[in-house]
C-alpha cells in the first residue's frame, strides 16, 4: 500500500512517525527523571540522616541509631597476633545533621561486635594465641528537641 501513496501521504506518514517518537522520548525523560527522583528518595529515607527526618516527620518522641565508629583487624601467624584499628570520624558529622533535623542527643553508647578470629599455636609453649576482628558501633539515642 506504500506503494501507492502520494509524496504528501509520505511526508504526512513521516512527520507522524517523528511526532510519535518525540513523544515516547519527551515520556521516557519524565519517567526517568520520576524514577530518579525515587532512588534519591529512597537512599535519603535509608539514609541515617533520611531515617531521623522520617521519625522527626512522623512525630516520634525518641530516635536511636548505631553507627561504625571504628574497625579492627586482627591476625594471628606462626605464634605472633597483630592487630590494627581504623577509625572514621565520618559518624561526627551525621551526629551534627541528625541534631540539625531536631533532635538532641541524649545518650551514647559503644559496643565492640565481633565479626570474626584467627588463631595460632604459640611457637614455643603450649596453647594459643587469638586474634579478633570486629568493629566498635556507638548507639545513639536522640530526644526530639524543643521547639
Amino acid at each position: 500500500m506504500g506503494l501507492f501513496k502520494s509524496e504528501e501521504e509520505r511526508l504526512a506518514a513521516q512527520a507522524e512517525r517523528e511526532r510519535v517518537e518525540a513523544a515516547r522520548q519527551v515520556a521516557q525523560a519524565e519517567q526517568d527523571k520520576k524514577d530518579a527522583a525515587a532512588r534519591a528518595f529512597a537512599a535519603r529515607a535509608a539514609s541515617p540522616v533520611g531515617r531521623a527526618e522520617l521519625a522527626h516527620e512522623a512525630g516520634h518522641r525518641f530516635f536511636e541509631i548505631q553507627l561504625d565508629v571504628s574497625q579492627t583487624q586482627g591476625t594471628a601467624f606462626f605464634g605472633e597476633v597483630r592487630g590494627n584499628e581504623s577509625r572514621s570520624d565520618a559518624h561526627l558529622g551525621v551526629l551534627g545533621e541528625i541534631e540539625a533535623v531536631g533532635w538532641r542527643l541524649e545518650h551514647a553508647g559503644y559496643v565492640f561486635v565481633e565479626t570474626g578470629q584467627e588463631s595460632t599455636d604459640k611457637f614455643v609453649s603450649t596453647g594459643q594465641r587469638i586474634a579478633v576482628t570486629g568493629k566498635t558501633v556507638g548507639i545513639y539515642l536522640f530526644r526530639r528537641a524543643e521547639a
